[in-house]
């Protein structure tokens, strides 16, 4: 569910979480720690503003808290729904996936980390996650292994996982 991006975020309420999955080195050229989790996840590391500084966030569902999204190095909105369709908007999501691979393996000016944030950080941040992934080198197997591993259960959208395996 969406909700308005102009709400603050709740000092009550329970932050964002997220779930390593890949540290710098984990692969080869891989300089940031690549996360996923969700806005409302009960699962994973809580996520602090301060933490995300010197860090991107992709907002795949559209409700990070603004705290969290003003408080990132860059804020990426790449908002898709988690549908079991076969025209996912991959033209809208694969772009994104390129330019998060150019930056987490650019020698320079690579971000500390990648966030990849969804509502509870299962089906979205776990193909945006699994895509870059593919990009970086690991086969489709690979991939599903490592999301899965961060987060079990992840992935279980199939039209999601169909096209992970085809990037």
């Amino acid at each position: 569910m969406l909700q308005d991006p102009s709400l603050d975020f709740p000092a009550h309420a329970l932050p964002p979480r997220a779930s390593l999955v890949a540290e710098p080195g984990a692969l080869p050229g891989l300089r940031s720690a690549i996360w996923m989790g969700g806005a409302h996840s009960l699962r994973g590391e809580p996520l602090h503003p301060a933490a995300l500084e010197a860090a991107w966030l992709v907002d795949c569902a559209g409700d990070m808290p603004r705290q969290f999204r003003d408080a990132a190095g860059l804020h990426i909105a790449c908002v898709f729904a988690d549908l079991e369709a076969l025209a996912l908007p991959s033209r809208h999501i694969l772009p994104v996936v390129d330019r998060l691979a150019a930056a987490v393996t650019a020698p320079a000016s690579a971000p500390l980390g990648v966030y990849i944030m969804c509502t509870h950080g299962m089906n979205r941040s776990g193909l945006v996650a699994g895509l870059l992934l593919r990009r970086l080198g690991l086969d489709a197997d690979g991939a599903l292994a490592a999301i899965r591993a961060a987060r079990p259960g992840a992935l279980s959208n199939g039209a999601f996982v169909d096209l992970l395996r085809r990037a």
